[in-house]
């Protein structure tokens, strides 16, 4: 099988522009890390500016190609283009949105997620009085009678 050298070098200018915005990732998670759990770190908006400019990239290559069909470059780079945003949006759906990573199965001890619509007995901390009431979700850590 022949490639062109135009569709090649398409392909190595789309995947040159994915590896440096993996890189730009990876060097923006080691320098800033990950501090607070509860919102998105500094490279988690690297990584969405890199797929938010590859869409715009993937758009462009589109319009270019119905533009002038003949061009060998645009339909590798669009190739790549489409490949990265297809990927990130099966990604997103498949494995967060349906939670594949953490499953809900209703059953508190096999789930790796909390159940809240589960009846369970209220959890005491040991030693201490019952002024605050938690309400345990998955195997208990303390003993749920009061001392």
């Amino acid at each position: 099988m022949h490639i062109e050298k135009k569709f090649a070098a398409g392909i190595a200018r789309g995947l040159a522009y994915y590896a440096g915005g993996t890189a730009l990732v990876w060097l923006t998670y080691l320098l800033f890390g990950w501090e607070y759990a509860h919102a998105p770190a500094a490279y988690h908006l690297v990584a969405l500016l890199v797929l938010v400019i590859g869409a715009v990239l993937l758009i462009r290559r589109l319009i270019t190609v119905f533009a002038s069909p003949t061009d060998r470059y645009n339909k590798g780079a669009l190739l790549v283009h489409v490949m990265a945003v297809v990927g990130f949006i099966l990604f997103f759906k498949l494995i967060i949105l349906n939670g594949a990573l953490k499953r809900d199965t209703g059953d508190p001890i096999a789930s790796e997620a909390l159940t809240h619509h589960q009846k369970a007995p209220p959890l005491y901390p040991a030693g201490k009085q019952p002024d605050t009431t938690r309400h345990q979700a998955t195997t208990p850590a303390y003993s749920n009678t009061p001392n």
